[in-house]
């Protein structure tokens, strides 16, 4: 049986255990995964907004997933410590809902487009390929991340699924 690592909001999680499994539940925020299957290392972020404005690093270890820009470079550089080939890593990610019934795509209060598409843009300026995706919607999902398949898990109570990315 895995052992399960479950991320608060904020947090961020990196492992090179197959035993292990990341997991997280997110509504707009964006569970953000880059893993090296060939290295056994993977890391996933809770991801609540896309940039941080201040200009301070963050030092809470709890928050160190909280903003986009910080948690990918945070995560690229753990996961390059522990093994992993920057050339080989990719990404996956779930989340980035529009839940309040007031917001729309355009709107500066749109949290969970404008995750998606920071985090979309930050991958991008790092070279690492986003494989797959489920986000958007209007609706919060539980995600699952397993090491030893590189399998994102999506569950949603409320729309009754599950999928594997």
């Amino acid at each position: 049986m895995k052992h399960v690592i479950e991320i608060k909001m904020g947090g961020l999680e990196i492992i090179t255990s197959e035993a292990e499994e990341l997991k997280t539940f997110v509504g707009s925020c964006v569970a953000i995964c880059l893993f090296d299957l060939t290295s056994h290392v993977a890391g996933m972020a809770h991801v609540i907004l896309p940039r941080k404005s201040d200009g301070k690093q963050s030092t809470v270890k709890n928050d160190i997933g909280k903003y986009a820009d910080e948690a990918l470079s945070y995560m690229i550089d753990g996961m390059i410590q522990k093994g992993a080939d920057p050339k080989r890593i990719k990404a996956k990610m779930a989340g980035g809902a529009t839940i309040f019934a007031h917001e729309s795509e355009t709107s500066l209060f749109s949290v969970g487009p404008r995750n998606t598409i920071s985090l979309r843009q930050i991958l991008k300026e790092n070279n690492i390929p986003l494989v797959s995706e489920d986000t958007g919607e209007n609706f919060g999902r539980w995600v699952r991340f397993d090491l030893h398949s590189g399998t994102l898990t999506i569950t949603s109570n409320l729309k009754k699924f599950e999928k594997m990315i």
